[in-house]
């Protein structure tokens, strides 16, 4: 009887368990979602600035919503990044949410440099 009572419980205990991460998976999902939905009207108004400051507060560059970058990596290659304004201290480049000084410190820590596409066009001439 014992076994048969410990037995249930690890059966009721895993089923719970797996039923709350259900929900935490659907309501992360429907944050993401709403997120979206936030950043679409926020493009149907006017261009914001982002201005990318680094961790220090030091302005690097800035672009306007909409606007590209262009990633550097120290092998030669680059990859392009649409930003797109969120709030004064976040960006989304390529669907990925930043704090702007973290995400200038992770390209910078892994050896990426990061600047407006149009210097990189200048920087082709």
């Amino acid at each position: 009887m014992f076994f048969a009572g410990m037995a249930l419980g690890i059966v009721a205990g895993a089923a719970l368990g797996i039923g709350i991460m259900c929900c935490v998976v659907a309501g992360k999902q429907e944050d993401q979602r709403m997120e979206q939905i936030r950043i679409r009207r926020q493009k149907q108004g006017e261009p914001k600035q982002i201005q990318f400051r680094d961790m220090e507060g030091i302005e690097r560059f800035s672009l306007l919503d909409g606007e590209s970058l262009c990633m550097m990596a120290e092998d030669g290659t680059k990859e392009i990044g649409i930003c797109r304004f969120v709030n004064e201290k976040q960006v989304d480049v390529n669907g990925q949410i930043w704090e702007i000084g973290e995400f200038l410190w992770q390209m910078e820590r892994r050896g990426i440099q990061v600047y407006p596409l149009e210097t990189a066009e200048k920087k082709k001439r």
